[in-house]
């Protein structure tokens, strides 16, 4: 007779005792890459100044952009996207509202992550824009929430809520890449 499976499930009590770099998937703790390589960096903060400039160009007030932000979607779902935008909520610790606008930056060890399972999460969960970047194509996929699905989404204006509409090209985040 074979034994029984124990899977062991988790939630956010354990998650804010837990040492180290961490995500919580559905229960199941996930180890985060090691430090991200200069590339990968140097991309993440060129796309935060892009948020950043096209936030404040537009006089939004109620919206702002982060960095590494825990988003705590669930008791057994936490998620520390790359970059995220978040409007009308002042985190502190971390965030516990869907943020409109996610942005992962891809590496060879989070690759099927960011485009598998955390594209259906984040939609599931309703993040409106996913925008997937890919260092070593030098490309993005911004997506666009629509009818329950995500779609392409051609164009650079996002419309984060009543109040704010930016204009982003995020392409010029390549620019000074070398």
């Amino acid at each position: 007779m074979a034994l029984p499976r124990y899977i062991p499930h988790y939630t956010l009590d354990d998650y804010l005792k837990w040492e180290g770099s961490w995500e919580l998937w559905s229960g199941v703790p996930v180890a985060m890459s090691p430090s991200a390589d200069k590339r990968h960096q140097r991309l993440a903060s060129a796309l935060h100044f892009l948020l950043k400039s096209a936030l404040k160009q537009s006089r939004c007030t109620k919206c702002e952009v982060y960095f590494e932000l825990d988003w705590v979607a669930s008791e057994e779902n936490i998620f520390r996207p790359d970059l995220l935008i978040v409007c009308d909520d002042t985190p502190s610790r971390y965030l516990e509202t869907t943020p409109v606008f996610i942005a992962e930056i891809l590496s060879e060890s989070t690759r099927q992550r960011d485009l598998v399972y955390k594209r259906e999460c984040y939609l599931q969960l309703g993040v409106r824009y996913y925008l997937i970047v890919d260092p070593e194509k030098e490309s993005l996929d911004l997506l666009s929430l629509a009818d329950g699905r995500y779609e392409q989404a051609d164009c650079q204006t996002l419309v984060l809520n009543d109040e704010c509409e930016i204009q982003v090209e995020f392409g010029e985040a390549f620019a000074d890449l070398s």
